[in-house]
C-alpha cells in the first residue's frame, strides 16, 4: 500500500537546512511521501528535493484584502495581550525610534482605538469571528484550498507557520481536518511573531520555556501533543565532518595564519540599526592596539540583512574579512539553498575563532555550543545615543532572558568595555565556561547531536496516531 502523503511547505533558507541538510527528509521518506511546497524558483534545489524522492510544487503566495488586514490586526493585538510578553513593548519602542512624529502619532491613535474596541465585553470573540469569516472572503484562501484539494495530503508538517504563505496553507489544511504537526523553527518565534491561527495536533519545541510560552499564548493547544526535541540545526556541531582543519578554514576564508580571530556575527537591521559602529570600533581598537595580539575580525553577514549599511565600515576597515554565510537569494535574500559546505564554514568559524561578538543573536547559542567566549555590545556611542536604550533592551526580550541571566555572555556598555572583554577572552577563554553550558542547557535542552532523530521519531508517532491508517506508516524511531 502507498505511504501517506506528507505536505511540507518551505518558505526560507533555514527550512532547507532543517529538512534537507540534516537528513530529516530522508528519514521522512521512509515513512511517508514528502510533498514539498517550495516558496521560490530554484531549479537546483528542486532537483535535489526530487532526488530525495519528494514531489515538488510551488507554494502559493498569500494575498490579503483591506478588510481582512484590518480584522487581522485587531486579532493580533488581542493575541499579544493574551501572550503578555515583555518583548512586544521592547520592539514597539525600538520601531518608534525610526518613525516620524506623524507616524508615531498615527500608530498611537490606531493602537488606542483597537484597544478600546477590544475592551468592550465580548469584543475579542467577535473580532475572531469576523477574522474567520473574512479569511475565505477577502484573501486567496480559496485558491490555496483548490491546490490542497488537488495535492490530496494525508498530513501536514510545518516549520514556520507564522510566515504568511505557510500560514495560509496550514490554515486551509486545518479547515479540511488534515492532521498537522509543527516544529517551531527557532526558540524566539513564539514571542516575536504575530498570532498563528492554526492549532496543531503536535508541537515539537526546543525547550521548557517554549512550552510555557505556547500554553500562555495558545491555551487551546492544551489538547495537543507537545514534545521537547531540541533543534536539528545544532546537530551539525556534533559531527566532525563539518569541521575543517584550521589551516584549511583560514585558507578558504582568507584569514592570515597565526592571527587570533574575532568572529563578528552581524544581526538583522531591525534588531540594532547602529550595529556597524561596533565593527568599526573593533577595527580601530586593533589598529590602536587597545586589543593586542594583532587579531583579525571575521565579519559574518546575517543571511537576510542588506549589505548596504555595512559598506561604509567595510570599505574603511583594515582588519576585517567579510564573509557571506552562503549564496544569497537573488530577489529575496532568504530564498536560498543552504549547502553542506556552508554549514561546515559556519561550524568551523565558530570552532576556530577565539571570541564571538554579536548583538542579542541566536548565534550566541551556536557560540556557546562550541564553547567560545561571547561578547554582546549593549550601547550606542553615536552622537545623541539614539539607540542606546534599544541596544540594552535587545537582551531583555523574553526569548533571550535565559541567555542574559546565564553568566555565559559578557554584555558590555562601551567600546572600552568591549575591548576589555575581548582581551579577557584571549587571556582566559574558560572564564565563563559554566555560563555557556547553562545557555546550551536552557535553550537547546539537548546537546547530543540527536535532535533530528528525535524529530523523526515524533513524526513517526504522529503519523501512526493521526487519521492516517497505521499500517501505512513504517515507524522510524532510530
Amino acid at each position: 500500500m502507498s505511504k501517506p502523503r506528507l505536505l511540507i511547505p518551505i518558505s526560507l533558507q533555514f527550512s532547507v537546512r532543517y529538512l534537507l541538510r540534516t537528513g530529516l527528509l530522508n528519514r521522512l521518506g521512509q515513512m511517508a511521501q514528502p510533498v514539498i511546497l517550495l516558496g521560490w524558483e530554484d531549479p537546483e534545489l528542486k532537483q535535489e528535493l526530487e532526488e530525495e524522492g519528494c514531489e515538488v510544487h510551488s507554494l502559493l503566495k498569500s494575498q490579503w484584502g483591506t478588510s481582512y488586514t484590518r480584522a487581522r490586526m485587531l486579532v493580533n493585538l488581542w493575541y499579544h495581550r493574551q501572550l503578555a510578553s515583555p518583548s512586544l513593548a521592547i520592539r514597539e519602542r525600538r520601531s518608534n525610534l525610526d518613525r516620524s512624529l506623524h507616524q508615531r502619532a498615527r500608530q498611537t491613535i490606531h493602537a488606542t482605538v483597537r484597544r478600546a474596541i477590544l475592551s468592550v465585553p465580548g469584543s475579542p470573540a467577535r473580532a475572531r469571528r469576523t477574522e474567520a469569516e473574512l479569511f475565505f472572503k477577502d484573501t486567496n484562501a480559496r485558491e490555496v484550498d483548490t491546490q490542497i484539494h488537488c495535492l490530496r495530503p494525508d498530513a501536514l508538517f510545518c516549520l514556520t507557520p507564522f510566515l504568511l504563505d505557510e500560514e495560509m496553507t496550514a490554515r486551509v489544511c486545518a479547515r479540511r481536518q488534515i492532521p498537522s504537526s509543527t516544529a517551531i523553527l527557532s526558540f524566539d518565534n513564539l514571542t516575536t511573531r504575530s498570532w498563528i491561527p492554526t492549532v496543531f495536533q503536535q508541537y515539537l519545541l526546543w525547550n521548557r520555556h517554549n512550552v510555557e510560552q505556547l500554553r500562555r499564548g495558545y491555551p487551546e493547544s492544551s489538547e495537543s501533543q507537545v514534545e521537547i526535541v531540541g533543534s536539528p540545526q545544532f546537530d551539525f556541531y556534533r559531527d566532525t565532518k563539518y569541521l575543517w582543519p584550521e589551516n584549511e578554514w583560514r585558507r578558504n576564508l582568507g584569514l592570515t595564519a597565526g592571527r587570533p580571530v574575532i568572529l563578528f556575527g552581524g544581526g538583522f537591521y531591525g534588531c540594532a540599526p547602529h550595529e556597524p559602529q561596533f565593527l568599526q570600533q573593533l577595527d580601530q581598537a586593533i589598529e590602536q592596539k587597545t586589543i593586542p595580539g594583532d587579531p583579525i575580525i571575521l565579519f559574518r553577514r546575517h543571511p537576510v540583512d542588506p549589505i548596504e549599511r555595512w559598506k561604509p565600515v567595510l570599505e574603511g576597515a583594515s582588519h576585517v574579512v567579510h564573509d557571506d554565510p552562503w549564496k544569497l537569494g537573488r530577489d529575496v535574500l532568504g530564498h536560498a539553498n543552504v549547502r553542506h559546505e556552508d554549514i561546515a564554514k559556519l561550524a568551523s568559524s565558530l570552532y576556530h575563532c577565539n571570541v564571538h561578538v554579536n548583538v542579542a543573536s541566536s548565534m550566541s547559542v551556536d557560540g556557546a555550543i562550541m564553547d567560545r567566549p561571547q561578547v554582546g555590545p549593549a550601547y550606542d556611542a553615536s552622537p545623541g545615543r539614539k539607540y542606546d536604550r534599544a541596544a540594552k533592551e535587545c537582551y531583555l526580550q523574553e526569548h533571550f532572558l535565559p541567555i542574559y541571566h546565564s553568566g555565559g555572555i559578557d554584555i558590555v556598555n562601551s567600546s572600552k568595555e568591549m575591548a576589555s572583554a575581548i582581551r579577557s577572552a584571549f587571556e582566559n577563554p574558560d572564564r565563563a565556561k559554566t555560563g555557556r553550558q547553562r545557555i546550551v542547557e536552557e535553550i537547546c535542552t539537548f546537546n547530543d547531536g540527536k535532535s533530528t532523530a528525535r524529530v523523526a521519531a515524533q513524526l513517526a508517532l504522529f503519523l501512526k496516531h493521526s487519521t492516517v491508517p497505521a499500517e501505512l506508516v513504517a515507524a522510524d524511531t532510530r
